[in-house]
């Protein structure tokens, strides 16, 4: 098979700096591994490395660059568009891709999340006979409301509100011009099928490869270790963390000798402020592996209050073989059962009681480990992401 492809993404994705980042190299992996004339068009607005550096392009038939131009604030505000919309809006990458679909017959185009929609006026004029397949990383409806619904702060619900509003506008709008949608996990799956009535949605799931340093025995790892991994960069994130560390009983955990480890990407003063504000926590800021962190910890905690959709911190604790307990509604539909790969309480006082009850369980965190990890070791490998676009293209 060495069908031509076209995939129009928002940026640099090989920086795998996000869970975002890293979901569309999987995708690209599986690409590349069925056909060897793959081409992309991106913005160069990825902080850290704007561009694709010369290995990762040379997998690349061809690539468009386009220049990316931060946009005003106000139009956030008075667009009739959602946000993620309006910041990457932009004549320029509509007429590169223009230019590319006049110059260019594909059997199939990819566009990668909702943000690069703009594009579809351009695509439906232009793209011929090409299949044109949505690759979705949430539905973004549900991502605003939850934003709203959790929010501490009035003026935030208000901007959430808004956008969520539009968001599910845009959405409803747009999805019908694609032959297919793919989706992260079956909730989302089953969004655009019963919501939106889109007949054609497959499930792609994330690719996690194993290795010797995950694979290595815990010999150190303890029930009363914690840990939470993420990129706190995002604001959603931070707040997530907040209120899980502000629960009124959040003190329990080290009056039990519990202790947390925080890793992940975030502000160098707020990583200063959690270590000086909460006791009994350490938080490391951007590692170069969490392996070691994880090696150490026997439960890792998944605090997503706001937000929503499918985690790829949960295939990452499974893998490393860290029980997994959740807030309710972070895990949301997928192939990870509660109660059998994983634990969840409604509310974080419960969570931590939970947390503190269950260090004189064992057998019953050594059995979620292990049903986890045989779903994450199974479902989630190149393999699995090969044969899925298979099917698809």
């Amino acid at each position: 098979m060495n069908k031509k492809i076209l995939f129009i993404t928002y940026e640099n994705p090989f920086t795998r700096n996000s869970g975002d980042s890293i979901y569309t190299c999987n995708i690209l992996d599986g690409l590349f591994a069925l056909s060897n004339n793959v081409d992309i068009i991106y913005f160069d607005s990825n902080l850290k490395e704007s561009k694709i550096n010369e290995s990762d392009q040379k997998k690349f038939y061809k690539t468009e660059i386009v220049k990316f131009k931060k946009k005003n604030t106000l139009k956030y505000i008075f667009s009739s568009l959602p946000g993620m919309i309006v910041n990457r809006k932009s004549k320029e990458y509509n007429c590169s891709l223009e230019n590319i679909l006049l110059n260019s017959v594909y059997d199939i185009i990819f566009l990668n999340h909702q943000k690069m929609m703009f594009t579809i006026p351009s695509l439906l004029k232009y793209k011929g006979n090409s299949k044109l397949i949505y690759v979705s990383h949430n539905v973004e409806y549900l991502l605003s409301i939850n934003l709203v619904k959790y929010n501490r702060s009035f003026i935030k619900k208000i901007v959430y509100w808004q956008d969520a509003i539009k968001t599910k506008s845009f959405e409803k709008k747009w999805n019908s011009s694609f032959d297919l949608i793919t989706a992260i996990s079956e909730h989302d799956a089953n969004y655009f099928r019963d919501i939106y009535k889109h007949l054609n949605v497959q499930i792609l799931r994330p690719i996690f490869n194993l290795n010797d340093e995950v694979n290595s025995i815990h010999d150190e790892r303890k029930l009363n270790n914690l840990i939470i991994g993420g990129s706190f960069d995002w604001k959603p994130k931070r707040e997530n963390l907040l209120l899980f560390l502000n629960a009124k009983n959040f003190k329990e955990l080290e009056n039990n000798d519990i202790k947390l480890i925080i890793v992940g990407r975030a502000d160098p003063k707020f990583v200063d402020f959690v270590n000086r504000t909460y006791s009994g926590v350490h938080m490391t800021g951007g590692v170069k592996s969490l392996t070691p962190y994880y090696q150490k910890s026997g439960l890792a905690i998944v605090p997503e209050r706001l937000g929503g959709g499918f985690k790829l911190k949960i295939v990452e604790a499974a893998l490393h073989r860290s029980a997994i307990i959740a807030i309710k509604g972070a895990i949301t539909e997928c192939n990870f059962i509660k109660d059998q790969h994983f634990l969840e309480k409604d509310t974080f006082e419960e969570l931590i009681l939970e947390i503190i009850r269950i260090q004189n369980e064992p057998e019953l965190l050594d059995n979620l480990i292990e049903n986890a990890f045989m779903v994450a070791k199974q479902e989630y490998t190149l393999n699995k992401m090969i044969d899925s676009l298979e099917k698809i293209i």
